[in-house]
């Protein structure tokens, strides 16, 4: 009997193994899918950063992407008037610019210097603004003419790139 029962468990062993081949291939399949993936996205990102460190290194501490880089600079928080359609309307206006990451501190200065101009300047616009100007999905004559007033106001119509109006909310009779 004990004969018997020997080549029994020496017959499940192998078999057990074999239950736990596939696990272990797959595993190590994926061990080495990942150590590649890693190894390639390593490599990749350290290209462009040496390329960019090279190509700045003659500048003056700035690199190629910092001078196109654009950031934003408060310019005015009034509340405008219009009644150019026959009904009196007032606006809450809140009005950003782009500048040239470079200019930053330049354009934050002057902000801090000419803010009543900039206010005036905002109401001048919104106080002559057509309906329709005022009523553009995308605020496109407001925001060249608010870009304009800018450039007047700062002697430098080029420092400001972009006018942002992230916040414009109307109220008055029949709005």
């Amino acid at each position: 009997m004990a004969d018997e029962q020997a080549p029994e468990t020496t017959t499940e062993a192998p078999k057990a193994k074999r239950r736990w081949l596939p696990i272990i291939v797959v595993a190590a399949i994926m061990l080495g899918e990942g150590a590649a993936i890693f190894i390639l996205a390593s490599a990749m990102k350290s290209g462009p950063a040496a390329a960019l460190a090279g190509e700045g290194a003659g500048s003056s501490g700035t690199g190629p992407g910092a001078r196109n880089k654009l950031v934003e600079v408060a310019l005015a928080e009034c509340r405008p008037s219009n009644k150019m359609s026959g009904k009196f309307v007032t606006f809450q206006i809140r009005v950003l610019g782009l500048v040239a990451a470079e200019d930053f501190e330049r354009a934050q200065e002057l902000v801090e210097s000419r803010k009543a101009r900039l206010e005036d300047g905002v109401n001048i616009v919104i106080r002559s603004a057509e309906p329709k100007q005022l009523n553009e999905p995308d605020l496109s004559t407001l925001r060249r003419r608010l870009r304009q007033e800018f450039g007047r106001i700062f002697d430098d119509p080029d420092l400001i790139k972009q006018v942002l109006i992230p916040s414009m909310l109307q109220s008055g009779p029949g709005v």
